[in-house]
């Protein structure tokens, strides 16, 4: 009697074990965390039942397909198969339950991980689908969230200005456009190279490697851009000659950097890159614009609105936040930078929107202003002097301190990998239309690591 207790015993004993392992399949393991929240092209879409993460993978619930207005896929169950098979987004993909081969368009791939179930829902890898949907996905490390973004990768947009071919040769990959600085303009709208270079060649080799080539013009003085902007003979006589530059040296796109544009002229502005887009026709028009928050005490000359329905992108120069005649300070605080990009979607289209991020510093002391900070200086001066790194959280920037040979106090406020990763996080959450930087030839390979991170993963 007591040996066939026992033998009952062990049969249920078994049977909770198989019980276990068919509700807690092998090949998703168990939850380790949930998400209750994916964001999709820039919206938010609440997940119910959530998704989870097991063994470093993250599984959603297959409702997800049905329930998501980016999807809105149609799920089909085959019950004899063990089968769950989706139409979204103009592709058919087929995946089976325990088990790692699937297709999508009749082509057999291979999962990392196994669809399964949990608490009687189906769970399909979210890689895998958003992946052979034609999407790309992000994980902000420091929140957790997941952004996923349907349509073009995020621009990296470089200014070339005095750039050396080397530099540019080595991190091609990760380039989208280059905006080649080599223009200047003044009151009259004359169009003048402002020093020597390899034009033709250069340009040449941009369409080789598949980047879009634009004709970058400078004009940062008041006055004289008053006097151009207020003319509109002068602002014709400057159209005519970029639009016939772009078309004669097969340039992809026009890119205005105009700065300190004067309050007065901000109509003019704005008739100027109406005329200018419309007489540059299927070419890109480009526009760097000071960064706002909407909440400046200073006269401005640059209508948001009517720049981001104008032109094609728009350049936020989200930095100088601290300046050389200011304290020293974070070049670029994340939460100043959080309410740049909120400011900014409120007016500008976000597929238009680059976020312009900073590829050098300043260097303050005691005794004076700031001075402009590379990454090759500030490897000089770590060489000459004894300097500490710091991080603060609060800007969520880097800043190095120091004492030079006659005692004299520094500050050094610079960006790195830590704090532009938080900002191309930050792109990628509000779905920008991605990142552009000043400039191509400082040598600062931490921007570089992180782009070449983001374009591994």
């Amino acid at each position: 009697m007591l040996v066939k207790k026992r033998s009952i015993i062990i049969l249920l004993l078994f049977s909770i074990i198989l019980s276990f392992l068919y509700t807690y399949p092998a090949s998703a393991g168990t939850p380790e965390s949930y998400i209750s929240q994916i964001k999709i092209n820039g919206t938010t879409t609440t997940l119910n039942p959530p998704a989870f993460i097991s063994d470093g993978r993250t599984l959603v619930p297959v409702r997800f397909i049905v329930e998501s207005s980016a999807l809105q896929g149609q799920v089909y169950w085959d019950e004899s198969q063990q089968k769950v098979a989706m139409d979204c987004r103009g592709h058919y993909i087929e995946l089976f339950i325990g088990r790692t081969q699937a297709k999508v368009d009749g082509r057999a791939l291979t999962l990392d991980v196994a669809p399964t179930t949990w608490r009687d829902r189906t769970y399909i890898p979210l890689r895998f689908l958003v992946e052979n949907l034609g999407g790309q996905i992000n994980w902000n490390d420091n929140t957790g969230a997941i952004n996923i973004n349907f349509g073009a990768a995020p621009r990296v947009f470089a200014y070339y200005y005095y750039s050396p071919m080397a530099e540019m040769q080595a991190n091609s990959k990760l380039f989208s456009d280059i905006a080649f600085r080599w223009f200047e303009t003044n009151g009259s709208g004359d169009l003048a190279y402002e020093y020597k270079d390899d034009y033709t060649a250069k340009i040449q080799w941009a369409h080789q490697q598949g980047i879009a080539a634009h004709a970058s013009v400078m004009l940062m003085d008041k006055n004289e851009l008053h006097q151009l902007l207020a003319s509109s003979t002068n602002r014709w006589h400057l159209i005519q000659q970029l639009v016939s530059t772009a078309s004669k040296s097969n340039y992809d796109g026009v890119n205005i950097d105009f700065e300190f544009i004067p309050s007065k002229d901000s109509a003019y502005f704005t008739q100027f890159l109406r005329d200018l887009k419309d007489s540059l026709g299927e070419k890109t028009l480009s526009v760097a614009v000071l960064a706002r928050t909407g909440n400046e005490n200073w006269s401005i000359g640059t209508d948001y609105k009517a720049v981001g329905e104008i032109a094609d992108l728009v350049i936020i120069m989200a930095y100088d936040y601290s300046y050389v005649d200011t304290a020293p300070g974070p070049v670029a605080p994340l939460w100043w930078v959080q309410q740049v990009s909120q400011y900014t979607v409120s007016k500008i289209p976000r597929e238009k929107i680059l976020l312009g991020l900073a590829t050098y510093g300043y260097d303050w002391s005691g005794s004076g202003n700031g001075k402009t900070v590379t990454s090759a200086t500030l490897k000089q001066i770590q060489k000459t002097y004894k300097v500490q790194e710091h991080f603060d959280q609060k800007s969520m920037s880097p800043y190095y301190t120091y004492y030079d040979n006659q005692g004299r106090y520094h500050q050094i406020w610079m960006e790195n990998q830590q704090s532009l990763t938080a900002k191309w996080n930050l792109c990628v959450d509000q779905s920008l239309g991605g990142i552009a930087f000043w400039r191509i030839g400082t040598g600062f390979t931490d921007l570089y690591k992180l782009l070449a991170a983001q374009a591994k993963s």
